[in-house]
């Protein structure tokens, strides 16, 4: 968040700002800004970045940009999606374990997912998908 802040007021900052007063400005943004979850900030600062012209308006403007999807996040709660929209289908035949390499037929053997037959070969197993 203060790499953020700190390459906003960079694209503001005015020319007789002092290092000190940018240090102490950023620290004050920080503690205003602190209780936005990181990805509407970043949202909210790269709006401000785009709208901002002095560094006074950039804390209130990560404000009001951050109020529709604070208000969207305590209605909906978080979310979190991975989106499979259907489960892979393997198009081919399993290949044949004994041209695997040794660490994936190991793999295979270890989950299960590989067997040893009757006849002492190593097959793929009947009762579990890999």
């Amino acid at each position: 968040m203060i790499a953020m802040l700190s390459a906003s007021l960079a694209l503001v900052k005015p020319a007789g700002m002092t290092p000190k007063e940018a240090k102490d400005w950023i620290l004050v943004a920080y503690d205003s800004l602190r209780h936005l979850p990181y990805p509407i900030f970043e949202a909210a600062v790269r709006a401000a970045r785009l709208e901002c012209d002095h560094p006074a308006k950039i804390v209130p403007t990560v404000i009001k940009q951050s109020r529709d999807a604070l208000l969207w996040r305590r209605v909906n709660g978080p979310v979190l999606r991975l989106v499979q929209t259907e489960t892979p289908r393997l198009t081919g035949p399993l290949p044949d374990p004994h041209e695997m390499m040794p660490d994936l037929r190991r793999i295979g053997l270890l989950n299960g997912w590989l067997v040893e037959g009757d006849n002492g070969r190593i097959e793929w197993s009947k009762d579990t998908a890999a």
